[in-house]
C-alpha cells in the first residue's frame, strides 16, 4: 500500500471518529446536559460546604505554619512521586488506555498509523483526568484557606495547578512507559527509587528530591518558589512526549487490558467488590509468590483454618506488602491531621485501613468464591468464615499500628502515643470488620424481593450496602476525636481515658459484624422463607401444589384399593375353584354303526352302515 493510501486511510479513520463523537454529543439534548451539570455542581457545592464546616475556622498556630513550610513541600512531593510510580507501572503493563475490543483487533491491526487511533482516546482521557485533578486541587485549596493564612484565590489557583501537575506527570510517564514498551521490572525499579528518594527527603535522611521542588506549588501562598513551576513545564513535556511515542503500545498488552477493564466495569456496575479486587490483581499482574517468605510446618496443623491464613500471608507478593505499608503511612499522616484539628481527614485514614484490610481478607474471599466446597463440610460454612476473622484482625491491627507509629513520630505536631496506639487498635479491628462485611455480602442477588419494591427503598438499600463497610472502618477513628476533644478541654477525663471510653460501643459493633458473618446464611434463608410465605403469588402456587399433591394421593389410594379388590376377587375365585371337584358326565351308548369309546366317528362308508 502506498504512502498516499495510508494517509488517505488515516484521514478517513479520523473523520469517522470525529463524526462518531459529533453524533454522540448531538444525541445528548442541551437540556439534559445542563441538568447534569446543574446536579454535579449542586452536589459538589454541598460537599464543599459540609467539609468546610467540619474543618472549622480555627487558624493554625505559628509553629504549625512553620511545620507546613518545612515539611509541606516534601509531603506534596511524595504524592507526586507516588503518581509517577503508579504511572510507570501502569504503562509497563499496557496502560493507561483501555480501548474497546474492536478498536484493538481491527483499527490497530489496520494499515494505519497507530498514533492516529490512540491519540484521540489518550487526549480524551487526559482531559477527564485533568478536570478531576484541577477540581480536587481547587477544593483542597478552598479548604486549606480556612486554616492557613493567605489569599483564597491563590490557594484555589495553585491548588488546581498542583492537581493538574500531578496528573500530567503521572499520565505522561504512563504514556512513555507504554509507548517505549518499558520492562515491568525496570519501571518498578525506577519508580521505586524515586519514591524512596521522596520518602527519605520527607524524613530528612536523603538529599533534596526533585519532587519536593514540585511540591512547593502546593504551598505557594505560604512560600513562593518560582523554580517549582518547572514541574508544570515538565508535566507538559512528558505528556507531549508520551503522545509522540504512544504508537509503540503493545497490542498484546492492550488486548489483555481491554478484556480485564471491561470485566471490571461490569463488576463495578453489579457492585461486586470481590470480583473488582480479583480483576485488579490480574490487571496489575499481581500473583502470589511461588516460594513463601516463611516455610510452613510440614506436620498436620491443629487449626487448619488459621494455618491456611498464615500460609496466605506468607505468599504475599512484594507489591502487596508495599501497598499495605503505603496505606499505613497514609492513615498515619491522616491521623496527624485529625489530631491537629482537621476531623474530615479521618475519612481518608479509615479508607486507607479498609483497603489494606481487603488485601488481608484474601483467605476469607477464597472461601466465599468456592461455595460448592464449603457446602460439603459437615458444619455450617459460617463457622469457617468466623475462624478466618482472627488472622484478618491481627494483620489489620499490625497495619494500623504502623500508621500509629507515623502519627506519633516525634517530628512536627504529632499525636500522643497512648491515644494513637489505642485508636490504631480499634481502627484496625473495625477496618477488618468492614472488609469482612464487604467480602461476605458479595454481589447482589439477580432476583431479589427488595428489587421489586419502590425505587426509594431499593436505592436506599444500595447506598447502605455500598457505604456501610467503609463507614464501619471510619468509625474506628472516633477514639482519636474523643482524645482530641479531651485535649482541648471539652471533656474532663484525660485523652487516653476519653478514647478508651468508646471501647465498649465499638466492641459491640465488632460482635454484631461477627454475628453477621456467622449467621448470614441462616438469616438469608429465614428471610427467604418468610418472604415466600408472605407473597400472595407464592401462597397461591403452594396451595395449588398442595391440591395437586392431594389429588395425586387420592388417585393413588383409589387405584390401590381397586387393585386390592381385584386381587381379593381373583383369590376368592381361585379358592372356590379348588374347593369344587370336577364331575364327568356319564357316557351314553354309542349309536349303531359307531365305534365305541369317546370317538363318534362312523366306521366304513355310509352305504355299508345300513
Amino acid at each position: 500500500m502506498s504512502a498516499l493510501t495510508i494517509a488517505e486511510s488515516s484521514a478517513v479513520v479520523g473523520e469517522l471518529r470525529r463524526a462518531r463523537r459529533r453524533r454522540r454529543v448531538a444525541s445528548i439534548h442541551w437540556v439534559d446536559a445542563l441538568y447534569q451539570v446543574y446536579l454535579t455542581g449542586l452536589v459538589s457545592l454541598v460537599l464543599i460546604v459540609l467539609l468546610s464546616g467540619a474543618i472549622g475556622d480555627e487558624k493554625v498556630s505559628a509553629s504549625g505554619i512553620a511545620d507546613v513550610k518545612e515539611h509541606g513541600p516534601a509531603a506534596a512531593g511524595l504524592l507526586v512521586a507516588l503518581a509517577v510510580f503508579m504511572g510507570l507501572r501502569s504503562g509497563s503493563r499496557g496502560g493507561p488506555l483501555a480501548l474497546e475490543r474492536p478498536d484493538v483487533r481491527h483499527v490497530l491491526l489496520s494499515p494505519v498509523d497507530r498514533g492516529v487511533a490512540l491519540r484521540g482516546p489518550a487526549w480524551r482521557q487526559l482531559r477527564f483526568l485533568v478536570g478531576i485533578g484541577a477540581a480536587v486541587g481547587a477544593v483542597t485549596g478552598q479548604l486549606l484557606v480556612r486554616r492557613l493564612p493567605g489569599n483564597a484565590v491563590e490557594w484555589i489557583v495553585f491548588g488546581a495547578l498542583y492537581g493538574v501537575t500531578v496528573v500530567g506527570l503521572g499520565y505522561g510517564c504512563a504514556l512513555l512507559a507504554s509507548g517505549l514498551m518499558l520492562r515491568h521490572w525496570l519501571a518498578s525499579l525506577i519508580g521505586g527509587v524515586l519514591l524512596l528518594w521522596s520518602v527519605g527527603d520527607l524524613f530528612g535522611a536523603l538529599p533534596l528530591s526533585p519532587f519536593t521542588v514540585v511540591g512547593h506549588i502546593a504551598v505557594w501562598p505560604l512560600e513562593p518558589d518560582w523554580l517549582a513551576l518547572l514541574g508544570a513545564v515538565l508535566a507538559v513535556g512528558l505528556v507531549l512526549a508520551g503522545m509522540r511515542w504512544v504508537s509503540g503500545t503493545s497490542l498484546e498488552a492492550a488486548e489483555r487490558r481491554t478484556a480485564l477493564v471491561g470485566q471490571m466495569r461490569f463488576a463495578v456496575t453489579l457492585q461486586d467488590l470481590r470480583t473488582v479486587l480479583v480483576l485488579r490483581r490480574q490487571l496489575s499482574q499481581e500473583h502470589p509468590r511461588s516460594r513463601p517468605w516463611i516455610r510452613a510446618a510440614r506436620r498436620t496443623p491443629k487449626y487448619p483454618v488459621w494455618h491456611r491464613g498464615v500460609r496466605s500471608l506468607a505468599r504475599w507478593p512484594l507489591s502487596r506488602i508495599v501497598r499495605a505499608v503505603l496505606m499505613a503511612v497514609i492513615a498515619g499522616l491522616s491521623m496527624r491531621a485529625v489530631g491537629n484539628g482537621t476531623p474530615p481527614m479521618m475519612i481518608l485514614a479509615g479508607l486507607a485501613l479498609w483497603v489494606a484490610a481487603l488485601d488481608a481478607a484474601e483467605p476469607l474471599g477464597q472461601e466465599v468464591d468456592h461455595p460448592g466446597r464449603t457446602d460439603t463440610f459437615p458444619f455450617p460454612r459460617g463457622q469457617v468464615f468466623v475462624l478466618h476473622l482472627p488472622i484478618l484482625f491481627v494483620v489489620s491491627v499490625v497495619v494500623a499500628m504502623i500508621g500509629a507509629g507515623v502519627a506519633a513520630a516525634p517530628f512536627g505536631s504529632s499525636v500522643p502515643v497512648g491515644p494513637a496506639m489505642f485508636t490504631a487498635l480499634m481502627a484496625g479491628v473495625l477496618a477488618a470488620s468492614g472488609a469482612a462485611v464487604s467480602v461476605i455480602q458479595g454481589a447482589p442477588d439477580p432476583v431479589d424481593t427488595l428489587s421489586m419494591v419502590t425505587p426509594e427503598i431499593a436505592g436506599t438499600r444500595t447506598v447502605i450496602r455500598t457505604a456501610l463497610p467503609p463507614a464501619i472502618a471510619i468509625l474506628g477513628l472516633t477514639p482519636l476525636l474523643a482524645a482530641r476533644a479531651s485535649e482541648l478541654g471539652a471533656q474532663d477525663p484525660p485523652p487516653l481515658n476519653a478514647a478508651m471510653a468508646l471501647a465498649l460501643p465499638l466492641a459491640i459493633v465488632v460482635v454484631i459484624v461477627a454475628g453477621y458473618v456467622r449467621f448470614r446464611d441462616d438469616v438469608r434463608q429465614f428471610m427467604a422463607d418468610a418472604s415466600e410465605n408472605m407473597s400472595p403469588t407464592k401462597v397461591a402456587e403452594r396451595q395449588r401444589e398442595e391440591r395437586l399433591a392431594e389429588e395425586a394421593r387420592e388417585a393413588e389410594a383409589l387405584a390401590e384399593s381397586k387393585r386390592i379388590a381385584r386381587e381379593a376377587t381373583s383369590a376368592s375365585q381361585r379358592a372356590k375353584a379348588r374347593q369344587k371337584p370336577k364331575t364327568s358326565k356319564p357316557l351314553s351308548p354309542p349309536p349303531e354303526g359307531v365305534r365305541g369309546g369317546t370317538s363318534a366317528k362312523p366306521i366304513g362308508r355310509k352305504r355299508d352302515q345300513k
